[in-house]
């Protein structure tokens, strides 16, 4: 499967397309999506610890898998009201193909993610600007490969017969989708780097899980950090 996603991926969406079973397809994708994001997800809380790993590698692919849950019933609503000849399967597939494709990729930048997080300072109330780089480094990643992702769901759209200029709205009214469900959920679950703040002590889920978000969190406490360099503001 991971070589039909990167490699033979004509082949893949000829079988999505097709009318065909594509339970089998499913559960391979879904496979190779909690493999590569458990993968990724312990690299990403190992700077905090082997707990944060091991709570990461459980998280990661719950986020991808929960994200393609929601989104999948968005996309298939947007397809019926653009007259998109697709059906639910076909949709529901075609959402975890994307969020698997950019598993994989995120897989490829393990040993980056890794090497950078092995060089940084160990975590401590001093480290705050550490766990700020960690972060945006990770966030840019998974968002960067979410975008890469996605991309596999415009070359399924190509295929359809319909008229191009109406695909461009499906295809941007999907990757917002991805956007705003994915934030949420990776906000409520945090499958990230850790806090520095004793306050935030390492647990599965927060009592705060639902306050707030990913996207308020970067704008309001990270960005004014690096922009002002001071140790005021909060850490979530």
């Amino acid at each position: 499967m991971w070589r039909l996603l990167l490699v033979h991926r004509d082949r893949l969406l000829t079988r999505i397309l097709a009318d065909q079973p594509l339970a089998p397809i499913l559960c391979r994708i879904l496979a190779v999506m909690v493999v590569s994001a458990a993968t990724y997800g312990a690299t990403l809380g190992c700077w905090h610890g082997a707990r944060l790993a091991i709570y990461d590698a459980v998280k990661l692919p719950l986020v991808l898998v929960l994200t393609s849950v929601v989104t999948m019933f968005f996309s298939w609503i947007v397809a019926m009201a653009y007259s998109v000849p697709l059906r639910f399967g076909q949709v529901a597939v075609l959402t975890f193909v994307a969020l698997a494709t950019a598993s994989i990729v995120l897989l490829s930048l393990t040993p980056i993610a890794w090497f950078f997080t092995l060089c940084a300072p160990s975590p401590s109330a001093a480290a705050r600007t550490t766990h700020n780089t960690l972060y945006l480094m990770h966030t840019g990643f998974v968002g960067a490969c979410g975008v890469a992702g996605t991309r596999i769901l415009w070359d399924a759209m190509r295929r359809v017969r319909y008229p191009r200029r109406l695909l461009g709205p499906v295809y941007l009214l999907w990757v917002l989708s991805y956007a705003v469900v994915g934030g949420e959920v990776a906000w409520a679950l945090r499958p990230f780097v850790g806090s520095v703040s004793p306050k935030y002590p390492v647990v599965f889920l927060r009592r705060d899980a639902l306050a707030g978000n990913v996207y308020e969190f970067i704008g309001s406490d990270i960005v004014p950090y690096f922009l002002s360099s001071g140790p005021d503001a909060h850490q979530r």
